[in-house]
């Protein structure tokens, strides 16, 4: 086992600019996360911002908005956070949306469901976060 990465295309929400990209799965992020490069390249706009909480405990401060994500045969308009990071991350709120999951023994994609992309409302905020803050 170990790091798993996966080929996404990602791209502004209207799709007029899309780009194939590796990402980092990981399962412990809930938010997929673009570097601010990969963002303004793409023409995804921040939104919102919010404080999100980092494994190692620190609170940092993220612009989000809503990116194209197609991952396989799967594909939608998802949230993602938008911060200065080494590589992009592939959360678990696309992959929850998208019914996929990584095996991390094979590094491969699998189906969890049939297709149909999943909607996340929580606590009646467009992101689902607390510290949400509009831009």
């Amino acid at each position: 086992m170990g790091y798993v990465r996966v080929k996404v295309l990602v791209g502004s929400p209207d799709r007029t600019r899309v780009e194939e990209v590796v990402f980092l799965a990981d399962t412990g992020a809930y938010y997929t996360v673009l570097p601010s490069e990969l963002a303004e390249s793409l023409s995804i706009k921040p939104m919102a911002r919010a404080e999100l909480l980092l494994a190692d405990k620190r609170v940092v401060e993220a612009q989000l908005s809503y990116a194209y994500i197609k991952v396989g045969e799967r594909e939608g308009v998802l949230p993602v956070a938008i911060m200065d990071v080494p590589e992009p991350v592939l959360g678990v709120t696309a992959m929850e949306g998208l019914g996929i999951k990584v095996d991390p023994v094979t590094g491969r994609v699998e189906y969890t469901r049939p297709y149909g992309l999943a909607m996340f409302i929580t606590e009646n905020t467009l992101f689902g976060s607390r510290n949400l803050h509009c831009s």
